[in-house]
């Protein structure tokens, strides 16, 4: 049997090597909240939320000892813990401090605290104890009262990123958005077929659901072997998605561009050009670039059919990132490219909504040619809108 470590070895762990290793156990993500006696709201954002004892009823978390918004915290007598849900991770990612309660709707606990109205459960507490721990503090709440108000998946920490978590079951659940999808797919395949024939390219119809596009139906065209099988997901990392957001709605940009890491000023500023002018030319155009090494392909593949831990999906945004200069280029009529993708939002209101995409046309194309593809998937686009208003009586938007 082996010596026990001695505390003079413990010293010499590698901080990264130590983030990295625990970084593989998920932990809950929790919104801890507080009201202050000047009536303002303070909120901070942790992974380290667990129950401790039922004997007396106390809960913990786990703060770092620097921390401004703790402190801010601990001015008051009580605190609540919001048990946040999986689809509340653009939340976590655009906390700003106590401008952000301006944009969630939540009421007060009895001590007084918000509680977020999405949030899975609520826990309201005064303190317990303040128990140093190293570079942390393990703050030990005494439990006044609970609830379960949204039943549904906590949202989950796990290898740096946010993620859920849905146990197994003998069926999967129904997706209302994507099965509607699928219905209003019957009518919409038709002019895909013929636009694939016509342009030697694969025409995809999406379908965005949640923060992913979901493949719904393929025409195959393209000399160029595809992955675009029906059900693969790609996520909605900047700079794609842009032909889903609104002009007008500025706060869905914003959530957009917070899937991108904060301090990256000069991604974010980049990013909301190309949104700006996907917006102005109607289409979203990617280049082929440059192919990624091995293992981030590798990641990245196991990322879109159906592996997204937060690490490959970091590996499909650095993706992304290294290839802004390849979205949304300046056409010259003379030049000549190689085309990854055209897409079009299909110009109808409600859910879900609906694009189509042309990927990997005849390589070698000039401008005017690329030019005249883009055209040319706008009209598929409305075209889908036409028949699936006739078949199924959606709206179409007219612009």
């Amino acid at each position: 049997m082996s010596e026990p470590t001695t505390g003079a070895a413990l010293t010499a762990i590698d901080p990264h090597t130590f983030r990295e290793a625990l970084g593989h156990h998920p932990t809950g993500v929790a919104l801890i909240t507080a009201t202050l006696d000047d009536g303002e709201h303070i909120g901070m954002v942790v992974g380290t939320f667990n129950s401790v004892s039922l004997d007396p009823p106390l809960v913990a978390f786990m703060p770092d000892r620097t921390s401004r918004t703790f402190a801010r915290l601990r001015e008051a007598s009580t605190f609540c813990v919001n048990v946040l849900a999986a689809d509340q991770a653009d939340l976590v990612t655009g906390w700003r401090g106590s401008e952000s309660f301006a944009g969630v709707e939540w009421r007060p606990s009895p001590s007084g605290a918000p509680i977020l109205e999405d949030s899975v459960a609520w826990i309201d507490c005064s303190y317990h104890q303040l128990v140093d721990a190293g570079d942390h503090y393990i703050v030990l709440g005494e439990v006044r009262s609970l609830d379960v108000q949204r039943p549904t998946c906590p949202l989950l920490f796990f290898q740096g990123g946010f993620g859920g978590f849905a146990s197994s079951s003998f069926l999967a659940p129904a997706d209302h958005d994507l099965i509607r999808a699928a219905r209003l797919s019957e009518a919409a395949m038709e002019p895909l077929a013929a636009l694939a024939a016509e342009e030697s390219a694969d025409v995809s119809l999406l379908a965005s659901i949640g923060d992913h596009d979901v493949v719904i139906g393929t025409e195959r065209g393209s000399a160029t072997p595809t992955y675009f099988e029906i059900g693969l997901r790609l996520p909605h990392l900047p700079p794609v998605g842009a032909v889903h957001l609104d002009p007008a709605d500025e706060a869905g940009l914003a959530r957009w561009l917070d899937r991108l890491p904060r301090k990256d000023e000069a991604s974010r500023t980049r990013c909301r050009e190309l949104a700006e002018r996907v917006t102005a030319q109607g289409y979203s155009l990617c280049l082929v670039g440059h192919a990624p090494d091995r293992e981030i392909w590798q990641d990245v593949t196991r990322y879109i059919h159906g592996e997204p831990t937060p690490r490959r999906r970091r590996q499909v945004l650095s993706m992304h990132l290294d290839r802004l200069d390849y979205y949304e280029p300046d056409l010259d009529p003379d030049g000549t490219y190689d085309v990854r993708s055209i897409t079009v939002a299909v110009p109808m209101t409600g859910a879900p909504r609906l694009a189509v995409r042309m990927s990997f046309p005849p390589a070698g194309a000039d401008g005017r040619a690329v030019a005249r593809w883009g055209e040319q998937v706008r009209e598929r686009a409305a075209e889908v809108a036409d028949l699936i208003q006739i078949r199924f009586g959606q709206d179409r938007v007219l612009g």
